[in-house]
């Protein structure tokens, strides 16, 4: 038992040695040979801690770096996105974009949930084409047709909003105030536009007005 023995670290053989010593020390005499060759035996069997396969582990795999270009990328088409939208949010009859503008207009209005978010949406349409008409009279470029056609979309518009909002059970007062205040603003901004159309877009423009001053609320 002195010797090493093959396929035990030496740390384990010195405790192994002493965990012999304390026990024949308390059993007051040497072990049986019997005994000795048989723990022998089990001790030349055992492997070495060394040669114990290590723990196995899965390779960590490093995450792949998203290159400069595909970020470049992705920005430039947000930026894009942005632009296009704001282009066509600001286009005019007669732009490339305006029909975007228009198809737009009517998903929303359409994706409305009830008849009062309809009158409302409609209202602001005919405030735009109102706008609409004022930036065409000013242009160097301007031509009458699309501001005649610009006032007829502007009129279907605002009865659409109107036959939108007779459909809704109860005119509370909030619609009420909603309705004033647009015939205000609208009369307002028709009749300043006036005196800048030609005789056809003036008798439009004035039955228009016949028309709104119908729908205000009388006091």
């Amino acid at each position: 038992m002195g010797k090493w023995l093959p396929g035990i670290s030496r740390r384990s053989q010195a405790h192994i040695q002493n965990r012999m010593s304390t026990i024949g020390a308390r059993a007051k005499g040497a072990p049986r040979p019997e005994f000795r060759a048989e723990l022998r035996e089990r001790l030349v069997a055992m492997p070495a801690q060394e040669d114990l396969p290590a723990e196995r582990t899965a390779p960590v795999r490093p995450r792949p770096r998203v290159g400069l270009f595909p970020r470049l990328l992705s920005l430039g088409l947000v930026v894009t996105m942005i632009v296009a939208g704001v282009a066509t949010y600001r286009s005019m009859p007669g732009d490339t974009l305006y029909p975007l503008k228009r198809a737009a207009e009517s998903t929303l209005f359409h994706l409305s949930t009830d008849d009062a978010e309809r009158a409302g949406r409609s209202f602001g349409y005919a405030e735009t084409r109102a706008h609409e008409v004022e930036e065409l009279l000013g242009s160097p470029r301007r031509k009458e047709r699309l501001i005649g056609e610009t006032l007829q979309a502007m009129e279907d518009t605002t009865r659409s909003a109107v036959t939108s909002l007779t459909r809704v059970r109860r005119r509370d007062a909030a619609s009420a105030g909603q309705l004033k205040r647009f015939v205000q603003k609208q009369r307002n901004q028709i009749e300043g536009m006036i005196p800048k159309m030609d005789v056809e877009d003036q008798r439009r423009a004035h039955g228009y007005l016949v028309y709104i001053e119908g729908l205000a609320p009388s006091e």
